[in-house]
């Protein structure tokens, strides 16, 4: 099994916007092994969001309710 962060957008609803890039510059989706490591990737990058907000570098951080964790097919 495999998971990914989904984030509700206008334009498309719930899609996977979470990327990550390989020493080649090959751009890729990225999943996790567990619901538990999505969350926990979730948690920091909210958490990274609230930090930059108070630095003054953001307006405003997204809210939980714009994401989700599914489980999707190998």
């Amino acid at each position: 099994m495999k998971y990914e962060i989904q984030e509700f957008t206008l334009c498309d609803g719930w899609i996977n916007n979470w990327s990550h890039m390989d020493e080649d510059g090959t751009v890729h989706k990225t999943y996790f092994t567990s619901a538990e490591i999505a969350e926990e990737e979730l948690d920091w990058f909210l958490h990274d969001m609230l930090e930059e907000v108070e630095a003054g570098n953001m307006e405003d951080a997204p809210d939980r309710e714009e994401f989700r964790i599914v489980e999707v097919a190998e």
